[in-house]
């Protein structure tokens, strides 16, 4: 199996996003009004929904990954990857979504 670099030079900027948030959060904390809570919503649902992704994308690496070596092995061929090609593929693509997110919201935040 093929492994593919995968970008993760966004996760550098996590601190940065962080930073950019704290105000907006603690203005969050200190209005009463729920309306007002717009940046802590979309925080909580961009963190969900990179995790799914990236729970899904190692997941389906995993399988294909064992369904190559199954096939290498019966027909009598060595397995295209190792144990440790393998979990470094299935580490990098459940990372990428949140690589993705964090670069995209540094942009947004940077704006503010």
């Amino acid at each position: 199996m093929a492994t593919k670099t995968t970008d993760l030079s966004g996760l550098w900027l996590t601190p940065l996003v962080v930073a950019a948030r704290m105000p907006i959060l603690w203005y969050e904390a200190l209005n009463p009004d729920p309306g007002a809570r717009d940046e802590t919503n979309r925080m909580v649902a961009e963190k969900v929904a990179a995790a799914q992704e990236g729970m899904l994308a190692a997941q389906v690496l995993f399988g294909r990954a064992m369904a190559e070596n199954a096939a290498a092995i019966i027909f009598g061929r060595l397995p295209r990857t190792t144990a440790r090609g393998t979990a470094e593929a299935m580490m990098n693509a459940s990372l990428a979504p949140a690589a993705r997110r964090v670069k995209a919201n540094a942009r947004r935040l940077a704006k503010r």
